[in-house]
């Protein structure tokens, strides 16, 4: 017998021993560290992707943080000395990326600096995917963006792909071009992994997904992804975190899919604000009435808080798809004037340069507010031709009109 088969033997040898003891174990198994440590012994005597370890992975997933410290140990290297001794690297291997997933899985933030420490090339590759794929769902960090942009240097265009979708999951934009490259460039083994963790990135990667649906690319392959995104979406309007029902809310708009509606209509009567205003705005870029209606009722609303995320929610919906610029509009001379100030404000923003001719006539309204929300519009819209106009309203009785017309001649610049 060469040495080979007697490393083999050996190693056969000791998982049978392994599972014998796992096989004792389970039967006298009461607390919470006793089944983590019967599911590490599961994740290092069975290979990754294995039914036994993905079963392993998931029942870890389950227990939560109460494993997390002893799940958090297994990536350090000095753990395998001694008493935890491994001889095998592959058990250690094994261990290792079953619990940077299991910890990725869980969200457990304190385990960020050991799932980053390990993303370097002085580990295994699987070690290295599974901790990149980790520190994209742990949460946002100084720490974490720089280690990760780092990677979009590595030879490895699968670690380059990898680190971008993690700091596109951390809501760092900057590394976009790298997951599009992949797509647009890549070959097919690479293009079909991109779009995979596109997928896995729930609704952060729905600005890439709709990027890339319009450039006429992979058509099929992608719109099979959307899909299954979009039914992780609205399975997510139920959940019971509201971050995660506006961010889900929020992205089905950009999806642009009917299925979406009646889902999205449910939730403008949630507990939330923030929750609500999402879900109109993705329902009027949907084409839905309901959803304007709710957010130009909002608008209208004596309370400020409304009135101002009915703001900050029009603004944007103009912004992606000029749906609401004829309501606005028209707005400006409804006999409210919340709602006269409240759409000078968002055409302004906007920067809606139909609105020019009816912003400078509000600056003769009766209301003050109205008048200098008029100026600050006429501000962003810095047209020359209203110079004249904002001249005039620095001498306007109210300190506050004044004040932002004098603010609004100095975006024009010198005359």
């Amino acid at each position: 017998m060469d040495l080979a088969e007697l490393k083999s033997a050996a190693r056969y040898l000791h998982h049978a021993v392994v599972w014998l003891a796992l096989g004792a174990l389970a039967t006298v198994c009461s607390t919470t560290e006793e089944q983590v440590r019967a599911e590490i012994e599961v994740l290092a005597a069975n290979d990754i992707g294995s039914e036994r370890w993905n079963s392993a992975v998931e029942g870890l997933s389950t227990i939560g943080r109460p494993g997390a410290r002893q799940l958090v140990a297994l990536l350090d290297p000095g753990l395998y000395r001694g008493v935890s001794y491994r001889e095998f690297r592959d058990e250690i291997e094994n261990a290792r990326v079953g619990a940077v997933t299991v910890l990725g899985n869980i969200g457990h933030k304190a385990a960020s600096a050991s799932a980053i420490a390990r993303i370097t090339i002085g580990y295994r590759d699987s070690e290295r995917l599974a901790s990149l794929r980790a520190v994209g769902e742990l949460g946002f960090t100084e720490a974490a963006v720089a280690a990760l942009t780092a990677q979009l240097a590595d030879v490895d265009p699968v670690v380059r792909l990898l680190a971008a979708v993690a700091l596109v999951k951390l809501g760092e934009d900057t590394a976009q071009d790298t997951v599009i490259h992949a797509v647009l460039h890549g070959a097919d083994e690479l293009v079909e992994t991109a779009i995979v963790e596109l997928e896995r990135a729930n609704y952060h990667g729905v600005p890439i997904l709709v990027d890339l649906s319009s450039r006429g690319v992979q058509q099929q392959r992608l719109a099979r992804a959307m899909g299954l995104v979009r039914d992780e979406l609205i399975g997510q309007l139920r959940d019971d975190d509201p971050q995660v029902r506006r961010a889900s809310a929020a992205a089905l708009g950009a999806v642009g899919d009917q299925a979406a509606v009646e889902p999205l209509l449910g939730l403008l009567k949630d507990a939330s604000n923030l929750v609500r205003f999402h879900a109109a705005s993705s329902l009027v870029r949907l084409g839905n009435e309901r959803g304007g209606e709710y957010l130009f009722t909002a608008l209208g609303d004596d309370d400020p808080i409304l009135r101002l995320n009915a703001i900050k929610t029009l603004v944007r919906v103009q912004q992606l798809s000029n749906g609401v610029e004829t309501r606005l509009l028209s707005c400006l001379t409804d006999e409210s004037p919340a709602l006269r100030s409240g759409a000078a404000q968002i055409l302004g923003q906007a920067a809606v340069q139909s609105a020019l001719d009816p912003l400078l006539s509000l600056a003769g309204d009766s209301d003050a507010e109205v008048r200098w929300n008029a100026a600050i519009a006429l501000g962003y819209l810095q047209a020359s031709s209203s110079r004249h106009t904002l001249e005039l309203m620095t001498n306007d009785p109210d300190e506050t009109v004044a004040y932002y017309a004098q603010w609004a001649l100095q975006q024009l610049g010198a005359g």
